[in-house]
């Protein structure tokens, strides 16, 4: 990121806790920006932003809540239509999703995935939405993944709901065209953060120069909503893969999401 002003002055960011929630909450307060941080585990939240004013010198709140629940996802929701306290970049980071057969997985956990990959995100934009529109300015930046560009056996519901990320951005960046608000879906491939263990997800067996860092992802997503970029897709490989997918057939994208999934 430059040395010039960050175009949002507040943020609120989900799934703060960690990797590339962190390294996005961490950015944004080195650039000035005031934070509203949303994850479950409070203590590490409170910490987080201990750190945060102490470095920094910014205001930044805690928001402890499960976005997998209806109830405190609208007290988020709460938050981001208080006029009193505008939002002005709406961070959708927090994302989930187990690996195994589908039919073998508990229904319970997939559906878990759907509401805080998908439903949370729903419910969290519309809220913003409107007062970015009456301000004439504002950002939303979705953290998806390549990995809903292809078929994915083994993850099929978090891919699933990546696809539907990316193609929910794309679609509210058209609809927003010219109003001075910035949709951006985010597709990082495989980045070194606590997702792996966090879901029961071993690491992908891949060699070290397609991993990349949280700190790179989240700049990269953070420059790219500010551009008003509609996509951002972190590193040269990821890049090249995803224009390569763009083109590729669905029968050789099969063959590549078969192939993947017995790695």
């Amino acid at each position: 990121m430059t040395d010039r002003p960050y175009p949002y002055r507040t943020a609120l960011v989900t799934g703060a806790f960690s990797g590339i929630g962190t390294a996005l909450a961490r950015l944004l307060a080195a650039r000035g920006v005031s934070l509203v941080l949303v994850a479950r585990p409070e203590s590490r939240l409170r910490d987080l932003a201990a750190d945060l004013r102490a470095a920094h010198s910014i205001e930044v709140e805690v928001l402890p809540a499960d976005l997998t629940d209806s109830a405190q996802t609208a007290q988020v929701a709460a938050r981001l239509t208080d006029a009193a306290k505008p939002v002005e970049l709406l961070v959708n980071n927090a994302g989930a999703g187990a690996a195994g057969v589908f039919a073998g997985l508990p229904v319970d956990r997939e559906e878990a995935t759907l509401r805080l990959n998908n439903e949370a995100v729903v419910r969290l934009t519309r809220s913003v939405l409107p007062q970015m529109r009456s301000a004439g300015r504002g950002g939303i930046l979705n953290v998806s993944s390549l990995t809903g560009g292809f078929p994915s056996p083994s993850r099929a519901t978090y891919g699933a709901t990546k696809a539907f990320l990316t193609h929910f951005s794309e679609d509210l960046a058209i609809e927003n065209r010219g109003s001075g608000i910035h949709v951006t879906a985010l597709l990082p491939g495989l980045t070194r953060t606590e997702y792996f263990t966090a879901n029961d997800v071993g690491p992908a067996p891949a060699p070290g120069f397609l991993w990349l860092t949280a700190d790179a992802v989240a700049a990269a997503g953070l420059r790219a909503v500010a551009a008003g970029r509609r996509r951002c897709v972190p590193g040269a490989p990821y890049k090249a893969v995803h224009a390569l997918l763009s083109c590729t057939p669905p029968p050789l994208k099969r063959a590549l999401g078969r192939r993947l999934s017995r790695r």
